[in-house]
């Protein structure tokens, strides 16, 4: 009688499908890390000056965002996320700053934004 209700409760049997979170939602497959594979700056390619630059989402709704640059230099930031498979979005929440929603779709993660009056772009693969 209690596995069976154990059952019940674990499979969401009670609740409606609104209810449910979707699939994606539950198994969260967005999480790890990507591999920066395009920076522009201004139209201009910006990742030859890296070594890398990686985007990590943990499951505890933290982003790191790390470089290290050609020259040995190395530089981090952390922010808050909250990915939506469902919608293929993510949305960034930078310390003291507006959050700000970019596309997440098929393993990758777009980035674009105005920087010191210049376009920066950026996309992560996985």
């Amino acid at each position: 009688m209690i596995a069976a209700a154990a059952c019940l409760l674990l499979t969401g049997c009670g609740r409606s499908v609104r209810e449910m979170s979707s699939l994606p939602a539950l198994s969260r497959p967005y999480l790890g890390e990507y591999k920066c594979e395009r920076l522009l700056l201004a139209g201009e390619d910006a990742l030859a000056a890296f070594d890398g630059v990686r985007l990590t989402l943990g499951a505890d709704g933290t982003a790191t965002l790390a470089w290290r640059t050609r020259e040995g230099g190395e530089g981090s930031i952390l922010l808050n996320y909250r990915a939506d498979p469902d919608a293929q979005e993510i949305a960034f929440f930078p310390p003291g700053g507006a959050a700000r929603t970019f596309p997440m779709k098929k393993g990758t993660v777009c980035l674009g934004e105005i920087v010191g009056g210049r376009y920066l772009y950026a996309s992560f693969c996985r």
